[in-house]
């Protein structure tokens, strides 16, 4: 009967530890969805630029692309270290994001040598 409990509480344990390692190693700027991405740039780049509508179509456009660089980004603990940080500095501003997390990386990689 204890022995049945113990392994009951270490399955949880290691079950909560895998969901954990998932959350961890999850791209953060894939977890939005391309839709939300979008509505959401959208959104702060008409409140940004009211009605000049060319500046916000090309924001949105080069804001687009880079969400979609950003989303084939290898998921490691660096990487999304980084794009975490940055995400919940200048979300939903992807082109700064995109070009800090390229500086930032890169950063990372000298010091690393």
């Amino acid at each position: 009967m204890r022995l049945t409990k113990v392994l009951s509480i270490l399955i949880l344990a290691i079950i909560f530890c895998f969901s954990l390692s998932n959350a961890v190693l999850a791209n953060p700027i894939s977890e939005v969805s391309r839709y939300t991405a979008k509505e959401d740039l959208k959104n702060s780049l008409k409140s940004r630029y009211g009605n000049s509508y060319s500046t916000i179509e090309m924001l949105l456009n080069a804001g687009m692309k880079a969400y979609d660089e950003i989303c084939t980004i290898p998921e490691n603990s660096v990487n999304n270290g980084i794009l975490r940080d940055l995400k919940d500095r200048y979300y939903p501003s992807f082109s700064t994001i995109l070009m800090l997390y390229k500086s930032n990386r890169k950063s990372y990689d000298n010091l690393n040598k």
